[in-house]
């Protein structure tokens, strides 16, 4: 059966010929968006005037004294420790090194999977998904065929269901 798709009497052709290629193209960018890497945004190069009211407005210097030194006790890096607490430390520092390498581990295996509820998946599915509908919306701009009518089009073709 020929599907005849009438359109409204108060819409003139060019009116809906228009109305299709605005949202084919705003489908388009919004896909063609989600297969660009993420890029860092620019940073604007500052203006003449402004570099010019810095240099200008900008307050003298004022030198302040170096701090005073903290005696070796209190520094860290100078402190001297017994065999106990360099054991301690080391104990402590090994199981913080175990604990990023297995978080280090864990977000390495999800980023590789690609099937399953995993972020990557999820992000791939979207893209196929926006991928299609724009497939599908330009379709139905060329052949005048609804994107159902375009499913069941596939399935009589493929067998599924009788012509």
């Amino acid at each position: 059966r020929d599907s005849v798709r009438l359109r409204p009497a108060a819409m003139p052709r060019g009116v809906l010929a228009a109305r299709r290629v605005a949202l084919a193209g705003v489908v388009l960018c919004a896909t063609a968006s989600a297969f660009v890497a993420d890029v860092a945004p620019l940073r604007r190069a500052p203006r003449l005037h402004e570099t010019i009211d810095k240099d200008v407005t900008a307050p003298p210097a004022i030198e302040e004294p170096p701090p005073a030194p903290v005696p070796a006790a209190e520094n860290p890096g100078r402190m001297v420790l017994d065999e106990l607490a360099l054991a301690k430390q080391a104990r402590d520092l090994d199981a913080l090194t175990a604990k990023w390498q297995r978080q280090r581990d864990l977000r390495d295996w999800e980023n590789s999977r690609l099937t399953g509820f995993s972020e990557q998946a999820e992000i791939i599915n979207g893209r196929a998904a926006m991928f299609f509908i724009v497939v599908g919306l330009l379709t139905e701009y060329w052949t005048g065929a609804s994107i159902p009518d375009q499913v069941l089009i596939m399935l009589r073709i493929l067998g599924f269901l009788e012509l």
